[in-house]
């Protein structure tokens, strides 16, 4: 199973066992969008992608793309990234 679609799965199955509704997602270009307004979606996806789908020394980072007129909702951007730059030789 791929990296995208096992991280929808176990966002999912969290969801269904905390019985939360599950924001709507979806995956392009390696990064998840997830439109949502609420700061507790936003950790347990943390969480899960943290502790159920990556490899450790792997980590997220979210940024709000903000409501507009035409999308009166936040969206939020999820890109996966490495803890340590050193090892990709980022700054050098």
């Amino acid at each position: 199973m791929g990296l995208e679609t096992h991280a929808i799965v176990e966002i999912k199955e969290r969801f269904h066992k905390e019985g939360n509704a599950m924001p709507h997602m979806n995956w392009e270009y390696g990064t998840l969008y997830i439109d949502t307004n609420s700061q507790e979606d936003l950790d347990t996806i943390k969480d899960v992608m943290l502790n159920e789908v990556l490899v450790p020394g792997c980590d997220v980072q979210f940024n709000c793309l903000k409501a507009t007129k035409t999308e009166p909702w936040d969206q939020w951007a999820m890109d996966i990234i490495h803890k340590n730059s050193d090892i990709l030789e980022v700054d050098k």
